[in-house]
């Protein structure tokens, strides 16, 4: 039986962080974001011991929102939510269609968005199992996606992008392992850039995995080819000397 109390909490909250938005569109994400299913799966997930309190907004992306939230042994957690109504659903489609871990999922925005949250918390596993520094997958429910959380009470991680590096070759090299153990995981990230990468205590955690798709994909070649050029400009323009090419070869190179 779902605990009617935490999901009166919990709807009172999202209310609160409502009325603190004043553009519009920000307020539409959130009616989006909490339809009454999503509800539901929060209050079950709640019942289930998975969470205890969701907490606080983290941040919106492209594809959901993130929040942060508390599991029942007081860790810290990140529940990201993707949005059903989302506006990049073709480009979402576009990496769901052509792997083969989801060749039978129905074509409909939802059963498409619903298996976008499975292949990130699949990738997740996958990526962590061969040693790559990305979130732990904790649960995954329909469009629910919860998992470790980068960070601390204070603030979440902050984006590569938005750190100053004091050895960006050093930095380099942390992701560089993380790149060569997604493919030892047989995967290509597929969106690997200073947008998708967190920064704490020194050590650089890949997120935002749910478009990495099998070696054996159509694309993998070509995304893979992308990532490590995303990921050499980056560093270059940081003052290292890498080339796409050349760290093609170093993550291929073990």
């Amino acid at each position: 039986m779902l605990d009617d109390h935490a999901l009166q909490q919990l709807e009172r909250k999202i209310d609160s962080w409502r009325s603190r938005v004043r553009d519009a569109d920000e307020r539409k994400t959130y009616d989006e974001v909490f339809d009454q299913q999503t509800l539901l799966l929060i209050a079950k997930l709640i019942n289930d011991g998975v969470l205890s309190t969701v907490d606080y907004p983290v941040s919106t992306g492209k594809e959901g929102n993130v929040f942060h939230a508390t599991a029942k042994d007081g860790s810290a957690l990140a529940m990201k939510i993707y949005r059903v109504g989302n506006a990049g659903f073709k480009n979402i489609a576009n990496y769901i269609i052509g792997d083969s871990r989801f060749r039978n999922v129905r074509r409909t925005r939802k059963d498409i968005i619903y298996a976008w949250a499975q292949k990130e918390y699949k990738n997740l596993l996958g990526m962590a199992a061969a040693g790559a520094r990305v979130p732990k997958a904790i649960e995954q429910q329909r469009n629910i996606l919860v998992m470790s959380y980068v960070g601390d009470e204070t603030r979440p991680a902050p984006l590569l992008r938005e750190v100053r590096l004091d050895d960006p070759a050093a930095a380099l090299e942390d992701l560089v392992g993380t790149m060569r153990a997604i493919r030892k995981a047989g995967l290509v990230h597929g969106d690997l850039s200073e947008y998708n990468v967190l920064v704490w205590d020194g050590e650089l955690w890949v997120i935002d995995c749910g478009q990495a798709v099998p070696l054996a994909h159509g694309h993998a070649d070509e995304w893979f080819t992308r990532d490590c050029g995303n990921v050499a400009r980056y560093f270059h323009r940081l003052g290292v000397d890498v080339t796409a090419k050349g760290l093609e070869e170093r993550v291929l190179s073990e």
